[in-house]
């Protein structure tokens, strides 16, 4: 059953390619830079680190590469002022002001701004496993049961959007997606969710994905503990100060007549949101957190990208609000 998942990545990879991979070292990009490599000797696996902060990514893609033989491997290290400076463009790609995604998109974008300016036209990432396996903490700390769960996941699937075909497009690259791909997507899912989500010794997130790899990849890279895009390159903690000029009053204001911030940060990537986009609200029916319109979409809002079940916010950290 897990070898599927491996053979159905490697059928995507080696019939397109790519010339590069975001390489952060956990298992989602490990997999698709060990397939890659195999139909590439070449390909260059990016990772993405700020100035003098050396981050978990960072130590486990050199592991990882290293152990896989992986020889153009570049280590991408980007100053402070650079990754706030690529904060309003990571906004406007995404279209959405939420903290978590707008931090991730960032790690993107540098990552593939690499890729082009060393004159490459294709990458790739893991973008779409934590979806697809539900690892994300919103889901890992589910309260309701499996079917519930499963329909969310599958909701969400047919809502998010996928941020580095986004951005490989802003650049006319294109982007290889094996996790986006309808073959690889459906075999996952045909996986209970019991199986997808299960929990044994080291492996606390993506199972069938971690035992596909198993004895291919390196076991440290196959029960690393689960870490986000904006989290491992330590994007996150370096473009959240965005919100540190912003005055109490200001804040508490903005709160009062927009609608409630989470904090200082969202308040900032909101006021870059509105420099660029309309901000509209609607009276019923709109998003719990932000009050837009959530269109089509069922749990996952267009503007903030907030998960909501039944009217409550699920939180990134997985408990309802």
């Amino acid at each position: 059953m897990y070898d599927n998942i491996r053979k159905m990545i490697d059928d995507v990879i080696r019939e397109n390619t790519p010339e590069s991979v975001l390489f952060s070292g956990g298992i989602d990009s490990s997999a698709i830079l060990y397939n890659a490599h195999i139909y590439n000797p070449n390909v260059m696996g990016i990772t993405v680190g700020v100035e003098g902060k050396e981050s978990s990514d960072i130590e486990y893609s050199k592991m990882v590469a290293n152990k896989l033989g992986i020889t153009n491997h570049r280590i991408f290290y980007v100053s402070e002022q650079k990754v706030k400076d690529m904060v309003e463009t990571a906004v406007k790609i995404l279209k959405s002001f939420n903290p978590e995604w707008v931090s991730s998109t960032t790690t993107l974008l540098l990552g593939t701004m690499y890729a082009k300016n060393e004159g490459l036209n294709s990458i790739s990432s893991g973008e779409g496993a934590d979806d697809l396996l539900g690892s994300f903490p919103f889901f890992k700390n589910w309260k309701g049961d499996y079917k519930s769960l499963d329909i969310a996941i599958k909701d969400r699937l047919t809502e998010i959007v996928v941020m580095s075909d986004v951005i490989a497009q802003s650049m006319n690259m294109r982007y290889i997606a094996p996790f986006q791909n309808e073959m690889v997507k459906k075999e996952i899912l045909s996986i209970p969710i019991e199986e997808r989500m299960k929990v044994e010794g080291k492996y606390n997130s993506k199972y069938p994905l971690r035992k596909a790899y198993e004895g291919i990849l390196p076991e440290y890279c196959i029960t690393r503990s689960q870490t986000m895009a904006f989290t491992g390159s330590g994007i996150y903690d370096t473009i959240k100060s965005i919100g540190d000029d912003i005055s109490d009053e200001e804040f508490f204001k903005a709160s009062k007549e927009i609608f409630i911030f989470r904090n200082k940060f969202e308040y900032a990537l909101f006021k870059l949101y509105s420099k660029n986009y309309k901000f509209e609200q609607i009276k019923h029916g709109g998003c719990v957190h932000c009050g837009s319109d959530m269109g089509s979409n069922k749990i996952n809002c267009k503007i903030c990208a907030t998960l909501q079940i039944d009217g409550k916010e699920l939180s990134f950290d997985g408990e309802n609000r």
